[in-house]
């Protein structure tokens, strides 16, 4: 089973030692040289990887890995059962709240830890026995840039309100998370809206 094929990368259900797994392949690129396709898809597996340890260890939920593959260029990790954010957004109500408040606290976690996601959608955020766990760190980096911090959380809104009538109420509610928990938000989200408004105009 081949749940979903992505520009980067192949995910499928499987198992492993007995356990409900994914296993995400990186895609070869046949517009590359073979060696630098071979050497890039190598690296980005050991920063995805290191990404998810580091993300675990400043506290954000994240799949467990089993398994890194160098050889193949895959990783195996834990299957993660349970609605994604975007689906518990759009049915609305107090739990919609809720999981913007997880949001913003994940993400504040993260960029405290100088860990960029990348790629902050909904559908990369499954909640789980009430807790958030992010996923999908392919195109994450570790870096403290203002204006890297900034383009995720410009990201998220764009998420947001692109994919949810209540949008901009939700982005606001992940702010005033994302405020509490870390302490150079402020900084980040006037990046942000700077972001934003570059994009109004070019």
């Amino acid at each position: 089973m081949l749940p979903k094929r992505g520009a980067e990368a192949e995910l499928r259900r499987t198992t492993y030692l007995g356990r409900e797994a994914v296993e995400k392949s990186r895609v070869p690129k046949g517009y590359r040289l073979p060696a630098l396709d071979e050497a890039l898809r190598k690296a980005r597996i050991r920063t995805e990887a290191r990404l998810i340890g580091e993300a675990r260890a400043a506290g954000v939920s994240v799949p467990i890995l089993y398994d890194i593959d160098l050889v193949e260029n895959k990783l195996v990790m834990e299957f993660i059962e349970g609605p994604t954010a975007k689906a518990v957004l759009e049915a609305g109500g107090r739990k919609a709240d809720d999981v913007c408040g997880m949001i913003g606290e994940a993400v504040a976690r993260l960029h405290g830890a100088d860990i960029v996601h990348g790629d902050l959608t909904t559908s990369n955020m499954i909640l789980r026995g009430g807790r958030l766990v992010l996923i999908d760190f392919s195109l994450g980096e570790r870096t403290s840039s203002v204006e890297s911090k900034g383009v995720d959380l410009r990201l998220l809104k764009e998420a947001l309100t692109s994919a949810h009538a209540r949008g901009p109420e939700h982005f606001e509610a992940v702010a005033r998370a994302y405020r509490r928990r870390y302490a150079g938000a402020a900084e980040v989200l006037a990046k942000a809206k700077e972001i934003e408004e570059r994009g109004r105009y070019t």
